[in-house]
């Protein structure tokens, strides 16, 4: 099986290593003079070489042939229909195997010579292990990473490229290191623990990447040659955030059906004296006005404006605890942020915060209630200005979500973050970290999103926090 074939292959040099990168056979390019220019993948999983081993490195390295690479395409080129299209190949540790071949040439002043191997397995087994590695890489919903016992990554799954937000080429023949550039070492998916041992069974765990938070569920061991060496570690991952999530939906739902009883018995037994006392009060006011006894006029404003703020928790209580019916109509975006950032940036005016809008005039139309969705991105823009301090930026953007039936607006802030061991807690109501807070907010946003179909996602690298507010849209 194999052989060698003159083909006029079209397109420039640099599409042509584009193209090798896309195949999943081993392949690999030859300029005229015999170096080599690319290799793909799969031809470095076959033989563990990383790229920067091959690349500008003799083909003989790779096959231990006397002649030039035109002497080697010519032989097979002239070899019988019934005789062997074998040739020997060499892995990164010296070890030799035979592979079929089958050699294209790209003709023209620089020739490039495209080196396809087939069949490089050397034994059944081993045959059957690549073809399960291969299923895990590109078939199955796990995410898969194997290190050597150097640190490098020599396969990742599509699962696990897409968990860190990178493309193949980005993670596969690259360093942990690399790939976790300026992520400290504790907040790290993969640790250098692992090759030293470290086994992992059934541990839950999370991993936030710009653009979501994800629950995994991860094993991982090290890998040992017949002598009980390590000589490399995996990692194997199930994603389990439509649980998880489903799972805090039922909990919170059944947190809200108990507040929803209590609520629906106490709500207007706190309204009806609330609203005499602040009939008094204002009726104090006017004469105390009056009378120029300013003093009192001043302490009668004050508790005005506490029983406002219970009035305003007892509504938000009402809201998050029983059912509303929503006024579903089409909202366009554009319109509700320019009603909303006046307000926005006049809060962050006082924090010395500036705000980043850069999807004014972009945002699409979507189906929901727009008094509430104000009242949802104001409360959290809020937060996220108050979660700054004295200084920082808000940036406000916006994009598709990947499973394209949603957009997601992003509000992100420069503040310290949210702390792991309470991020899970946020929505819960009640739950608040701040000295005046009801923690109500959160919750009240949550059932409002929930309410039009839509979602709230939080990510935070201890550097920063992003809420996406998921919206279906037309």
């Amino acid at each position: 099986m194999g052989g060698s074939i003159s083909l006029h292959l079209v397109g420039s040099s640099n599409r042509l290593q584009q193209f090798v990168q896309q195949l999943p056979a081993a392949l690999f390019l030859v300029d005229e003079s015999g170096t080599i220019v690319e290799a793909n993948e799969r031809l470095l999983c076959e033989t563990g070489y990383r790229r920067e081993d091959l690349i500008n490195q003799s083909f003989r390295l790779l096959l231990p042939y006397q002649g030039t690479m035109e002497q080697l395409y010519q032989e097979l080129l002239n070899r019988e229909a019934d005789q062997s299209l074998e040739v020997e190949w060499r892995d990164s540790k010296g070890r030799t195997g035979k592979a079929s071949a089958m050699i294209m040439v790209q003709a023209g002043d620089h020739p490039l010579y495209l080196i396809q191997l087939l069949q490089m397995e050397r034994e059944t087994h081993q045959h059957l292990a690549q073809r399960l590695l291969a299923k895990l890489t590109h078939d199955s919903s796990l995410g898969l990473f194997v290190l050597d016992e150097r640190g490098w990554i020599v396969e990742a799954s599509h699962v696990a490229c897409k968990l860190l937000g990178k493309s193949r080429l980005d993670v596969v023949n690259k360093h942990v290191d690399q790939v976790f550039a300026g992520i400290p070492e504790e907040h790290r998916l993969i640790r250098r623990e692992l090759l030293d041992g470290v086994k992992l069974y059934n541990m839950a765990t999370s991993w936030t990447n710009d653009n979501q938070r994800y629950e995994l569920i991860v094993d991982a061991s090290t890998l040992q040659d017949e002598s009980g060496k390590t000589i490399g570690a995996f990692l194997l991952f199930k994603d389990i955030t439509n649980l998880r999530s489903l799972e805090q939906k039922i909990e919170r739902n059944e947190r809200l059906a108990m507040i929803g009883q209590i609520a629906a018995g106490t709500a207007h037994e706190i309204r009806n004296p609330l609203t005499s006392i602040k009939g008094f009060l204002q009726m104090f006011l006017q004469s105390f006005s009056e009378n120029g006894m300013d003093r009192e006029r001043t302490y009668t404003e004050i508790m005005l404006t506490e029983i406002n703020r219970i009035n305003s928790l007892v509504s938000e209580f009402l809201l998050l605890s029983k059912p509303r019916d929503v006024q579903y109509a089409i909202v366009d975006l554009n319109t509700v942020f320019e009603e909303i950032l006046p307000i926005v940036e006049s809060q962050a005016l006082l924090y010395g915060i500036e705000v980043q809008f850069s999807s004014r005039g972009q945002l699409p139309l979507v189906v929901g209630d727009t008094e509430l969705l104000k009242q949802v991105f104001i409360n959290i823009c809020k937060n996220g200005i108050e979660a700054m301090g004295e200084q920082g930026t808000l940036h406000i953007s916006h994009h598709v979500d990947p499973e394209g039936d949603k957009v997601s607006i992003d509000i992100k802030d420069t503040g310290p973050g949210i702390p792991l061991y309470i991020i899970d807690k946020i929505f819960d109501p009640f739950f608040t970290t701040k000295e005046e807070g009801t923690g109500l907010g959160l919750s009240v946003c949550q059932k409002i999103i929930h309410d039009i179909g839509g979602q709230i996602r939080v990510s935070t690298k201890g550097y920063g926090t992003t809420f996406h507010i998921l919206l279906p849209y037309l």
